[in-house]
């Protein structure tokens, strides 16, 4: 592993942002950017994936727009970091670009699977940190209502105790089902992400967090919220809601405590 005094760190970061967009020093273990010049906690950093035997990781960009960060861990003045280097695609390229082309589409595609929860098809908690929470503030920067709603389904966990995966999965399919038709499925600005377990989240702009409940309220009550057991057996889940807006905490941190402290208590 690459060891660097500070001010060896600093000549290798200015050579590297000669290829790179954007280079930054990460803490991983505290999931922080670091100054450059002090090493201390400077602000909030992506998740750091898990490096391979050499130190080193790369993962596509999860915004819109195309490329890749890639990991390097190091130690410098004799803390351990890593090295995060983002490199962006162009985000039109020359039809004649038949390659370059084909990399954006499988790039893409990649992406949109990175994003996406394995077993229901909604947003997963990554997507929701790479990327989305930065939308969300900004729109609320913008004087847009921003609220989350934490729904959490309250047979979840006996039924994968006692039924197994499968019939637990069938189980989250069927309430994000309707979650998702709450939220509205053609309203981009609304997104159902599932954070662990039975709990998911519905991230509302433009819509307060009293009338998103209520939608969501009225969806469940409307829906027969049944799933397979077994191939002769069905069962019923019931869905516990806690909602936030973000005028009452501003920031997203205090929102999405604020919503599960209240799904907590419902």
């Amino acid at each position: 592993m690459q060891e660097y005094t500070r001010e060896e760190l600093g000549a290798e970061l200015a050579a590297l942002r000669t290829v790179f967009d954007e280079v930054r020093v990460v803490d991983p273990r505290l999931q922080m950017c670091l100054d450059e010049t002090t090493l201390e906690p400077a602000g909030p950093a992506d998740p750091v994936p898990r490096l391979n035997a050499a130190g080193r990781a790369w993962k596509p960009i999860m915004a819109d727009d195309g490329g890749f960060v890639f990991y390097q861990a190091v130690v410098a003045q004799g803390r351990p970091c890593v090295l995060a280097m983002g490199y962006d695609l162009p985000g039109a390229l020359p039809d004649n670009e038949r390659e370059a082309n084909a990399l954006l589409r499988i790039l893409n595609q990649y992406r949109e699977e990175l994003r996406r929860d394995y077993v229901t098809g909604v947003y997963n908690r990554a997507f929701l940190d790479g990327a989305y929470r930065t939308r969300v503030a900004e729109a609320a920067r913008s004087g847009k209502p921003v609220s989350v709603v934490a729904a959490r389904v309250n047979e979840y966990s006996a039924v994968l105790r006692d039924e197994g995966n499968a019939a637990a999965d069938r189980c989250l399919n069927a309430a994000a089902g309707i979650l998702q038709l709450a939220a509205g499925m053609d309203k981009i600005e609304n997104s159902v992400v599932r954070l662990e377990d039975g709990v998911f989240l519905i991230v509302a702009v433009g819509t307060p967090a009293a009338a998103m409940e209520a939608e969501v309220r009225r969806a469940l009550e409307d829906s027969r919220r049944c799933f397979s057991l077994s191939l002769s057996r069905r069962g019923v889940f019931t869905v516990q809601l806690g909602s936030a807006d973000w005028a009452e905490t501003g920031s997203w941190e205090l929102m999405l405590a604020l919503a599960e402290q209240r799904l907590a208590n419902g």
